[in-house]
C-alpha cells in the first residue's frame, strides 16, 4: 500500500510541476542568420545640395569657402538595424524593417528627377548607397582582429532593383534585399567565411495562430550594447570597424489581432533592433518595426522635461510576416532577369 501512495505521488508531482517552455530550441541556428547591418548615405539629395551650392557662388562666395560648403554638403550620415540573413527556394536574401533601408534621401531626389522632367522614375522606393555588415565577434577571435569588409553597394540606376518592400498599415513594412545578381553575391560569400549561416525560411515560418501572452523571444543588436570591440583596418575605411555580439531576449505577445496588419509584444529593445526577428516556438512569426513611439506620461501640470516622455516602456510594435513567402515568389519571377546579369 506504502508503494503505490509512494508511486501515485511522484506521478501526480510530474503531472502538476512547472515544465520550463523550451522557448529558446534552435535558437542557435536564429543567432547565425541574424547580422548586424550598417548603411551610409548622404544627409542632403544632389537637387538640394546643387541648390544651396549655386545660392552660395551667386552671393559671391569665396572658392575657399565653396569648398567647405561643398564638403559640409556632401557629408554622410551612419545608420544600425538588424537583418535576418534567409534562404527561398535557394536563393538568399536579407530581411529587415522598411525603415531601416528605405532611404527618403534618394526617393525625394527621385521625386524631383520626376517632376521637373530629368528622369522618369517607375519606382519612387530607395535603399542607401551602401550597405555592410558589422563584424562578428566569433570571426573576430579566429581571424585575429582582422575586419572581413562585408558591403552591399547600391547603383542609384534605371535598372532591375535587388530589393522590394512589402508595405503595413503602420507605414513601415518589411524591407528585403536579393543576393543573387553577381555585384551582390560578394556579400553572400563573404557573410559565409564570417560564420554567418541563412536560415530556410520555409522551414522556419509560423502560420499558427498568435495569442496575447504567448511567450516568444527576439534575436538583435542593440546600438553601443552590441558593439564589444572593433577590428583592426589595414586599408581605407568603407565601414567601421565595430565588432557586435547579438542579444537575445525574451517577451511576451501583448496585443494582437488577426484583422490588424501589425502587433504589439513586451519586450526589452533599443535601437538597433529594428529589424530584428520575433521568434515563437523556433520559427519566424514578426519582424521589430520599433519602439512605442506614443506619449505615455503627459502631467500638463509639471516639467515638460520631466513628464512628456515618448517611447518609454516595452511595448515594441512587430510587423507582420505572413505576406513574405508570397511576395518573395512574386518577386523571384523578375528576379530571374537579373540573375541573368551574371
Amino acid at each position: 500500500m506504502r508503494h503505490l501512495l509512494t508511486t501515485g505521488l511522484i506521478f501526480i508531482s510530474i503531472l502538476t510541476y512547472p515544465q520550463k517552455k523550451k522557448i529558446t530550441n534552435n535558437f542557435q541556428a536564429w543567432e547565425k542568420a541574424v547580422v548586424n547591418i550598417e548603411t551610409e548615405s548622404y544627409q542632403y539629395n544632389k537637387h538640394l545640395q546643387d541648390s544651396i551650392y549655386q545660392s552660395k557662388v551667386d552671393s559671391g562666395y569665396s572658392i575657399f569657402k565653396l569648398d567647405s560648403i561643398k564638403k559640409l554638403l556632401e557629408v554622410t550620415q551612419i545608420g544600425t538595424g538588424t537583418a535576418v540573413y534567409i534562404k527561398y527556394n535557394d536563393r538568399k536574401y536579407l530581411v529587415t524593417a522598411k525603415h531601416v533601408i528605405s532611404d527618403e534621401i534618394l526617393v525625394n531626389q527621385k521625386r524631383y528627377e520626376n517632376l521637373k522632367g530629368i528622369n522618369h522614375w517607375d519606382k519612387l522606393e530607395a535603399i542607401p548607397p551602401r550597405i555592410s555588415i558589422r563584424t562578428p565577434f566569433e570571426y573576430f577571435s579566429i581571424s585575429k582582429g582582422v575586419n572581413n569588409f562585408a558591403v552591399f553597394y547600391n547603383n542609384f540606376v534605371k535598372s532591375i532593383s535587388p530589393y522590394f518592400f512589402i508595405s503595413d498599415s503602420t507605414g513601415d513594412g518589411i524591407g528585403v534585399i536579393s543576393l543573387q545578381e553577381k555585384t551582390y553575391k560578394l556579400l553572400d560569400t563573404i557573410m559565409q567565411m564570417n560564420g554567418y549561416s541563412p536560415i530556410s525560411i520555409k522551414d522556419f515560418i509560423s502560420n499558427e495562430n498568435l495569442n496575447v501572452l504567448d511567450e516568444i523571444y527576439c534575436i538583435g543588436f542593440p546600438e553601443m550594447v552590441s558593439i564589444v570591440g572593433r577590428a583592426i583596418v589595414s586599408e581605407p575605411l568603407n565601414q567601421l570597424s565595430d565588432v557586435v555580439k547579438p542579444f537575445i531576449v525574451k517577451g511576451s505577445i501583448a496585443m494582437h489581432e488577426p484583422k490588424i496588419e501589425h502587433y504589439y509584444v513586451d519586450l526589452t529593445i533599443t535601437p538597433g533592433n529594428s529589424g530584428s526577428p520575433i521568434i515563437k516556438n523556433g520559427k519566424l512569426v514578426g519582424i521589430v518595426s520599433g519602439i512605442n513611439k506614443y506619449r505615455i506620461i503627459n502631467e500638463g501640470n509639471l516639467s515638460k522635461e520631466n513628464f512628456n516622455l515618448f517611447g518609454i516602456g516595452h511595448l515594441v510594435n512587430i510587423i507582420n510576416v505572413s505576406q513574405l513567402i508570397d511576395c518573395l515568389d512574386k518577386y523571384q519571377i523578375e528576379e530571374n532577369k537579373l540573375i541573368l546579369l551574371k
